[in-house]
């Protein structure tokens, strides 16, 4: 285990441009997921919504399904396997 060199009075810590460069790319990208996450949260709200007021669990569309899990809490999309799957 390294020991962290201890900093002179007056002296300021070095700075890394790498960990700088790396430590802000970090914080955009979660950044960003953070907001995709409020917005499928949103969707996926919306979704459930849908499905409950047309009395459905689950809904095929375009080779994908929509089913609502076990308990009515949570709502999935799986895509469906292609046709040429099963030949």
């Amino acid at each position: 285990m390294t020991k962290k060199q201890k900093e002179l009075p007056g002296m300021e810590a070095p700075v890394i441009k790498e960990i700088v460069e790396a430590a802000e790319d970090y914080v955009e990208i979660r950044d960003k997921r953070m907001e995709l996450t409020k917005k499928e949260t949103a969707a996926t709200a919306h979704l459930m919504n849908m499905m409950e007021k047309n009395s459905v669990t689950e809904y095929i569309f375009d080779g994908k399904k929509a089913i609502i899990i076990e308990g009515g809490k949570k709502v999935k999309v799986r895509q469906l396997p292609a046709a040429e799957d099963f030949e």
